[in-house]
């Protein structure tokens, strides 16, 4: 418990000697006077202001922020991830990342290559040719290049999903940091007879699933 105590010092012009039980008005404030004291003055106790000290700590904690989850995955992945204490999924965020950033480069290459190829092909000037990966007739080269724009913009848009998630599971973590998931929750099941009546016309075995917390 947390006490606050408030001492006032008066001069010893007081009586030699006040009972124990004796109490002052100060303020406005009902006081109790202490006994006299060896160095000749009265000491005079304000009344005890008593405080929780548990529910002092809990109110001035510092609660773990969703906000700040969020803003610190969406400035760099993962790190949102370690501010919860989920260090296991930083690697998983990295993974995934990983994935897509070389999935997003080879189409970027491949796009470019059968573009420029497809380019030179297409243009007026008889002196160039192009060719990538074999291919050098323009319709061929116009179908390869739509197929890898096509993919360039499913790894791109999958990319910003990823990354997005990577914030979305950081502030539901933060918000999930302080829930009391309890250890006592049990279910259970065992067999049961279903007796004859209007919608079993035959008795019949069941099951009995149980869920207790």
């Amino acid at each position: 418990m947390l006490l606050a105590f408030v001492f006032f010092g008066v001069q010893a012009q007081q009586p030699d000697s006040l009972p124990s039980d004796t109490s002052v008005l100060v303020n406005k404030k009902k006081l109790s006077v202490a006994p006299r004291q060896p160095n000749n003055k009265v000491v005079v106790m304000d009344s005890l202001v008593v405080t929780d000290s548990l529910a002092l700590a809990k109110s001035k904690k510092k609660r773990h922020s969703p906000t700040k989850a969020a803003l610190l995955s969406a400035a760099l992945p993962g790190l949102g991830q370690g501010y919860n204490k989920k260090y296991w999924k930083i690697p998983i965020v990295y993974a995934g990342f990983g994935g897509l950033g070389y999935a997003l480069y080879y189409t970027t290459s491949e796009f470019y290559g059968y573009r420029n190829a497809y380019r030179l092909q297409v243009d007026e000037d008889a002196t160039t040719q192009g060719s990538y990966r074999g291919y050098q007739n323009a319709a061929e080269l116009k179908i390869q290049r739509d197929y890898y724009k096509r993919y360039l913009d499913i790894s791109a848009i999958c990319t910003a999903v990823w990354y997005t998630l990577n914030i979305i599971d950081a502030a539901v973590d933060a918000h999930l940091f302080e829930w009391n998931m309890k250890d006592d929750i049990k279910m259970g099941w065992q067999p049961s007879l279903i007796s004859p009546g209007y919608q079993y016309p035959q008795a019949g075995l069941g099951v009995n699933l149980r869920v207790s917390f």
